[in-house]
């Protein structure tokens, strides 16, 4: 990356070269006039000098005070005043220079010449043109230069949020883990006979979220089967005769979706849901898919304020996880509404699939 200071120099090489080719092309229209058949001579090029020197003095008076004080702040009537004044005056003093010092040194010419509007208007009209191009160059290099800085701070603002969104993804694992782990232990401790297949389970599970998960977008088939074998995994503590419905409406096929999004949810459900045997705890997990690709996941399940679950105090994290996760990944085109009735509580995800 350059330095400030190389900038600075390439810039002012930019207006070097930019003056030298304006003198150079200001004795070529000397050398077509008929007074100056010979245009290598001290006097033609110190004319040539002084010529783009009232021009330059416009150019850097626009450039240096009216465009970032009166034009960028878009006060226009100024701007354009304090233009016309600053051009009128570097064609004025071109003729000045013509008229009187140059005139005698240059053109070998003692009469003294009065003011003539046209040759005025003459000089108006070129300073005014370098005024302009000037402008023209200025600006569409800061243009470039804002383009350029904008690019920037949109990839850096690119990474950003992928270091969140593999932070956020990285704690969604050992809170995974934490929670099927705490079924095992329950498991083990009533000595079940299912407690092997579970671990088992889990394996598969963990070799998913490990190796499947770490692109920004699977399948949405992928998602749904470990969304089935993670409830599966819950329900194995559960008693038989308590409802864990999961439904899936529509078409899919063909779609991505960012991984690990559904299981907080799911995981609520069945840390909130289900409050004990011989209950009337239920979950129902839905999914709808229709022909807009627009998927909603509704889920209901029991709800008892008065049940005391030792577990509600742990983790808390997933929920919001996935929250921040979804407004990363899915800005403008999700929307979630949790509806935490008497004895209902129900989750509605909204999402448009790419």
């Amino acid at each position: 990356m350059a330095t400030p200071i190389l900038m600075s120099q390439s810039k002012n090489i930019y207006h070097y070269v930019f003056w030298f080719v304006s003198v150079f092309f200001l004795l070529f229209a000397l050398f077509l006039a008929s007074e100056f058949k010979n245009v290598l001579t001290f006097q033609t090029i110190s004319l040539a000098i002084a010529i783009n020197l009232c021009f330059a003095a416009a150019v850097y008076i626009n450039l240096r005070f009216l465009l970032p004080v009166f034009f960028k702040k878009k006060s226009f009537f100024l701007f354009f005043t304090l233009l016309f004044i600053t051009v009128g005056l570097s064609a004025l003093l071109i003729q000045f220079l013509l008229i009187y010092p140059l005139n005698s040194f240059v053109l070998k010419d003692d009469g003294f010449k009065t003011f003539v509007f046209s040759d005025w208007f003459d000089f108006f009209f070129f300073s005014f043109i370098y005024v302009g191009v000037t402008s023209i160059f200025s600006l569409t290099r800061e243009w470039f230069i804002l383009q350029r800085i904008s690019g920037q701070l949109k990839d850096i603002e690119k990474e950003k949020l992928e270091a969140e969104l593999k932070v956020l993804k990285t704690q969604i694992k050992p809170h995974f883990l934490f929670n099927s782990l705490n079924n095992i232990y329950a498991l083990a401790l009533d000595k079940s006979d299912n407690t092997a297949d579970v671990v088992l389970q889990l394996s598969d599970l963990m070799r998913y979220i490990l190796y499947d998960c770490n692109e920004k977008l699977v399948d949405i088939n992928k998602e749904l089967d470990f969304s089935r074998n993670y409830i599966s995994l819950h329900k194995i503590r559960l008693d038989e005769n308590t409802p864990v419905n999961f439904i899936v409406n529509g078409h899919f096929d063909g779609h991505k979706i960012a991984p690990l999004l559904f299981e907080p949810f799911i995981e609520n459900a069945f840390k909130h849901g289900i409050y004990g045997k011989d209950s009337d705890s239920f979950i129902n997990i839905t999914f709808n898919f229709d022909e807009n690709d627009q998927m909603e996941l509704i889920i209901k399940n029991s709800y008892d304020p008065n049940w005391n679950n030792s577990k509600k105090g742990s983790g808390g994290i997933g929920i919001q996880n996935v929250i921040r996760r979804l407004e990363l990944i899915y800005p403008q085109k999700y929307k979630i509404d949790i509806d935490k009735g008497e004895k209902i509580f129900k989750t509605t995800l909204t999402i448009e699939l790419s």
